[in-house]
C-alpha cells in the first residue's frame, strides 16, 4: 500500500460535511464549538499561535521513508459515513512481517495532557476516517505533547469508538440547530482563547449580567 499525502479531496457533496478539528471543541465546550463553527468567532492567544505554529512545522515535510515503513505528513482525510474531513498531522505506516502497512495517526498538540479525553476522540476521528478509505484496521494511534516531548499512544477502543461516533452525531445536530449553548464556568475554562467574548463568569452573577447589558447599551445622553 503506497500512502499519499493527499488521500481525500472535497467536493460540492461535502457541504454539509463538518471539519475533525470540531470534535475536538465539541468535546471541550459546547459553547466554544458554537462559537467557532456557528458564529465564526476566532480569537488567538499564545497557545493558538503557537498552534499554527507546530501545524506549519508539520506540514514542512511530506513523505518520508524509514526503517518500518513510511511517514506521511498533512494527509487529508474524509469520512463519509459520519460527513466529517480534516487533515492528520502525522499518519505513520507501520510495516507488517507479512509485508502488509498498518496507518497510525499521530496528532501534535501543544501542552501536557488534560484530564478530559478532547485530544482522544479527534485522533480517534482521523483512525475512523483512515479506515474508510484505506479499507484497513487502525487500531492505535499517538498524540505527541510538544512542551514535554512525550508520545502518548491511544488505543482506539470500542468505547472511544463510540464516543467518538456519538460526538459527530452532536456536532452535526449543533451546527444544523444554529444555536449557540449558554455560557457554563467550568475550570477549564482558564487559558480559553475565547474567555473574553464567551463571558461565563457573567451569567451565575445575574446582577452583573444585568449591569454589563446595561452599560453595553446605554446612550450617551
Amino acid at each position: 500500500m503506497e500512502p499519499s499525502t493527499c488521500l481525500a479531496t472535497t467536493s460540492d457533496d461535502d457541504a454539509d460535511f463538518q471539519p475533525i478539528a470540531a470534535l475536538n471543541d465539541l468535546s471541550f465546550c459546547a459553547r466554544r464549538c458554537a462559537l467557532h463553527r456557528i458564529e465564526q468567532v476566532w480569537e488567538d492567544n499564545v497557545a493558538t499561535l503557537e498552534g499554527t505554529l507546530r501545524h506549519q512545522r508539520a506540514d514542512a515535510g511530506k513523505l518520508e521513508h524509514t526503517a518500518d515503513g513510511r511517514v506521511a505528513r498533512a494527509v487529508q482525510l474524509r469520512c463519509a459515513r459520519l460527513r466529517l474531513v480534516g487533515k492528520a498531522d502525522v499518519v505513520e505506516f507501520h510495516r507488517q512481517d507479512d509485508g502488509t502497512e498498518v496507518p497510525f495517526p499521530v496528532e501534535y498538540k501543544r501542552g501536557r495532557r488534560r484530564k478530559w479525553d478532547n485530544d482522544d476522540v479527534q485522533l480517534c476521528a482521523q483512525a475512523l476516517c483512515l479506515e474508510e478509505m484505506l479499507g484497513v484496521n487502525v487500531p492505535r494511534g499517538a498524540i505527541f505533547h510538544v512542551k514535554s516531548k512525550r508520545r502518548r499512544e491511544v488505543a482506539f477502543t470500542p468505547e472511544l469508538r463510540a464516543k467518538t461516533e456519538q460526538t459527530a452525531r452532536r456536532l452535526h445536530e449543533l451546527i444544523a440547530a444554529g444555536k449557540t449553548p449558554p455560557p457554563v464556568l467550568r475550570p477549564r475554562c482558564r487559558g480559553c482563547s475565547l474567555r473574553e467574548l464567551c463571558l461565563p463568569e457573567l451569567l451565575p452573577d445575574r446582577a452583573r449580567l444585568r449591569a454589563y447589558h446595561e452599560e453595553l447599551y446605554r446612550i450617551e445622553s
